[in-house]
């Protein structure tokens, strides 16, 4: 028979493990009895801030990054403290010490920064659905909101059946190009937008690109010939594409369907499904419209 104390150690030493899992392998310090305390978190991302929304946690957000306007839960974070690390910020390491967080959600970049200074951090990637789904959960976990989390995934997963199953069927698919802020930049294999075009229905033409956000040549995209093409919001106007050299013969333009995407649409949070849902709409606007 195992003497308790080695067993107590194993017990330990499995624990560990699994928190470490928990926290994507960088928050092994946080014990299973301690992630109900974790009373204040710093986002630096967006969209774990987003979620901790969704779970009803605003309160455990010590800090966040800089938050657009025009994001929907601005309203509810605007008088936090930012403490950097958004899109185009640096950090403020002084500030972030001095919120005295629990954990830190972080970009994989600025983790070993963090760790370095004694924080706690999860570090963020790029998810794809699957993914969101995940993060969500552990989000839930770190919270002590499972069942939550476990609602939001579900309707999730019925969500995105409901949406396949009309598109299934389907036997002739629409090349689609998305662009994300400027003539060529997109995004393949690897990426969120990609997966949501694909189960939307379309055919990405980046699909066989070897990085997850490329920058096509325009003479590739005029050869490409794509049928509908999405513009991200913050970047070009549908009127300037028209205008482009050598693109008044492309399909979508000739056609009209040059649609413009909401930025959250491709954000890893479950509103990535209202980009899934309308990215279907757009391309078989038919079977939608029944």
């Amino acid at each position: 028979m195992i003497h308790t104390k080695y067993f107590r150690l194993l017990f330990a030493v499995v624990y560990i493990f699994l928190i470490a899992g928990i926290f994507g392998g960088t928050a092994a310090r946080v014990s299973a009895g301690e992630k109900s305390s974790l009373r204040r978190i710093v986002c630096l991302e967006t969209y774990p801030a987003e979620i901790l929304c969704d779970l009803g946690e605003i309160d455990r957000i010590a800090a966040i990054s800089k938050f657009q306007k025009h994001n929907a839960y601005y309203t509810f974070l605007k008088n936090k403290p930012v403490v950097g690390g958004g899109v185009g910020s640096n950090l403020n390491l002084e500030m972030i010490l001095g919120v005295n967080p629990d954990l830190v959600f972080c970009s994989y970049g600025q983790a070993d920064i963090l760790k370095a200074r004694g924080l706690n951090v999860y570090s963020t990637r790029t998810y794809d659905i699957e993914g969101i789904m995940e993060l969500i959960t552990d989000i839930g976990k770190i919270a002590g909101k499972e069942k939550e989390a476990k609602k939001i995934v579900d309707k999730m997963k019925a969500r995105i059946q409901r949406i396949e199953m009309k598109v299934k069927e389907v036997k002739k698919r629409p090349l689609v190009y998305f662009e994300q802020s400027s003539l060529g930049k997109t995004r393949s294999k690897g990426s969120l937008t990609h997966e949501l075009i694909t189960r939307a229905g379309g055919i990405n033409i980046a699909k066989d690109e070897l990085v997850p956000f490329p920058i096509l040549s325009q003479e590739f995209i005029i050869k490409k010939n794509p049928d509908i093409i999405i513009l991200e919001e913050w970047g070009t106007k549908p009127s300037n594409v028209k205008e482009r050299d050598g693109w008044k013969n492309i399909k979508a333009v000739k056609s009209g369907k040059i649609f413009q995407s909401k930025s959250y649409y491709t954000g890893y949070t479950q509103r990535c499904l209202d980009g899934l849902e309308e990215y279907a709409k757009i391309f078989y606007p038919e079977s939608f419209n029944k």
